[in-house]
């Protein structure tokens, strides 16, 4: 059995970008930078205070369904 081929989906390709999940740091307002961008899991760090923030690869699934307008709030 061979396996279907992979094809990339558009809202995958936000992943592989290496711009910032947030452009401006939640604490000091500065510039974000990706210092690690790999396995679905993008990690920013602040330019001026060293503030880091992990998106993880499970916020990607729900930007995808939310986008989709599959989304359910939990209640």
């Amino acid at each position: 059995m061979t396996l279907p081929a992979h094809t990339p989906r558009p809202e995958d390709e936000r992943r592989h970008e290496n711009v910032p999940a947030v452009a401006n740091c939640p604490i000091c307002s500065g510039s974000m930078e990706v210092v690690y961008s790999r396995n679905n899991q993008q990690v920013c760090v602040c330019k001026d205070c060293h503030a880091g923030l992990t998106v993880p690869a499970t916020a990607w699934e729900i930007v995808r369904i939310k986008r989709e307008a599959q989304w359910m709030p939990k209640q």
